[in-house]
């Protein structure tokens, strides 16, 4: 690995327009790293998008859905308190390395057992299992990584096109994977996405990443992550992000699970336009991220949090009632751009307030309330809509993403808490960081846990 550069002493963004919200691309390191991390993310959504159009055509269940949503993102989940420990006490750009590379093994092991014509359910199951471990233990680290592409002044736009590229990748891989489903097929898109890991993992060993102040500690796991939680707590500016994306997961993102259902059995279209209906997710919330982006500094956050909400539940019920492909098609595109308003409001207020010595554990516990609710909700959501139909269990998550939204409006002064600052947060970086230069470690590599005496 390369040396991690000394603090940066880059000349401060301009305010507003275009040339501040792309900023960050200023930066060698954040441009090779989030362009390769565009095209893999893509290649991923086209396997998240496959896995459950080859599902349901071999067992035509919602409630097989449901379960390998829940295979999935549960896992991911299962690992968040230890994979947000590792992220505060080692080297990141290590972390994300091997998880990038498991993640790819596992991707070129999916597209053997689909060609070599092996694959069941419970196969497919058994590798979302894997890959979602994987994917768990990675993302923590991931996104506390960005930060260290930048200097800190230009941390609020990196954070941005950050979610750019990530709702980038979750427009174009479910069209693409809707257009090699219907000229490939499913072995394609596997492929696709075990090749695009490479780019990644290039992109990592190619970036010289600024440094991370990590914590020594000789505790345990749990107990570090525990640490992790009571400075959440302590914060609404913090606690406040976590509880809603959670509810917004819950209630919202896990209808999209049920795309393939909803595709075929509401809409009667077939694969190119099921990759266009999730895809239109992903290119509202490009909409949104760019809007944010440019727009973004001049919107309290807290307003633009609840015109998320506000819009979301709007997309859901919409999509609810929608008497056709078309609206659906609207219905969708809605949820994306609101989609965004809401996870990057939430997303940089937190980027922008943790302590460096807690950001890793932070982010993961954030990440496990996204997280639990697409794989508990899908689960519930895809065994319901056996029993009482798709349309009345989407209206159902949005009745209930409505009563969130109201008691929300009814407490906006809670919401106001994203606005707030923590200046005792940068005063802990500091003394961290002195504390650290004074034994002697080196925080971009990590630090082994302490040895007393």
């Amino acid at each position: 690995m390369t040396t991690a550069r000394a603090a940066p002493t880059e000349p401060a963004e301009p305010d507003t327009g275009l040339r501040h919200a792309f900023a960050a691309f200023r930066y060698r390191d954040f441009t090779l790293f989030w362009s390769a991390a565009l095209v893999s993310n893509t290649g991923n959504w086209m396997q998240s998008i496959t896995v459950p159009y080859v599902l349901y055509r071999m067992t035509h269940s919602g409630t097989w859905l449901g379960i390998a949503a829940f295979a999935n993102f549960f896992p991911a989940l299962a690992v968040g308190p230890w994979a947000g420990s590792l992220a505060d006490r080692f080297s990141r750009r290590t972390i994300v390395l091997i998880t990038q590379t498991v993640q790819m093994i596992v991707a070129f092991s999916l597209w053997a057992v689909w060609v070599s014509g092996a694959a069941t359910p419970w196969i497919l199951l058994a590798h979302l299992l894997v890959y979602g471990a994987a994917s768990g233990v990675n993302i923590a680290s991931w996104q506390s990584f960005v930060p260290q592409l930048v200097p800190r002044e230009a941390l609020l736009g990196a954070v941005r096109l950050n979610s750019v590229q990530f709702t980038g990748a979750r427009a174009f891989g479910p069209m693409l994977a809707g257009l090699v489903l219907a000229v490939f097929g499913p072995a394609t898109s596997f492929m696709a996405n075990a090749l695009s890991f490479l780019l990644v993992i290039g992109a990592l060993l190619m970036v010289h990443p600024y440094p991370a102040v990590v914590q020594p500690t000789s505790g345990s796991y749990l107990a570090h992550f525990r640490e992790g939680i009571a400075y959440v707590r302590a914060r609404i500016a913090l606690s406040l992000p976590i509880v809603t994306i959670t509810v917004v997961s819950l209630c919202g993102s896990a209808i999209l699970q049920l795309g393939p259902a909803i595709a075929k059995d509401e809409f009667g279209v077939g694969k190119a336009a099921y990759g266009l209906l999730l895809g239109m997710f992903g290119a509202g919330a490009v909409v949104g991220a760019l809007a944010m982006s440019v727009y973004g500094d001049r919107t309290a956050r807290s307003r633009t949090a609840m015109a998320g909400l506000v819009i979301y539940t709007s997309g859901v019920l919409l999509l609810a009632l929608a008497p056709g492909y078309a609206i659906g098609l609207a219905a969708v595109l809605v949820m994306g751009v609101a989609y965004l308003f809401v996870s990057v409001s939430l997303n940089t207020s937190i980027q922008v307030r943790v302590a460096e010595t807690y950001r890793g554990r932070v982010l993961s516990i954030y990440l496990m309330g996204l997280l639990a609710g697409v794989p508990f909700g899908a689960l519930i959501e895809g065994a319901l809509a056996d029993v009482i139909g798709l349309r009345a269990t989407i209206a159902g998550a949005g009745a209930l993403l409505l009563a969130y939204t109201l008691v929300m409006v009814g407490r906006f002064g809670a919401m106001a808490a994203l606005d707030q600052g923590l200046d005792e947060d940068l005063e802990h970086d500091e003394i961290a960081a002195e504390a650290l230069d004074g034994v002697g470690v080196d925080p971009n590599l990590g630090a082994a846990p302490h040895v007393p005496g």
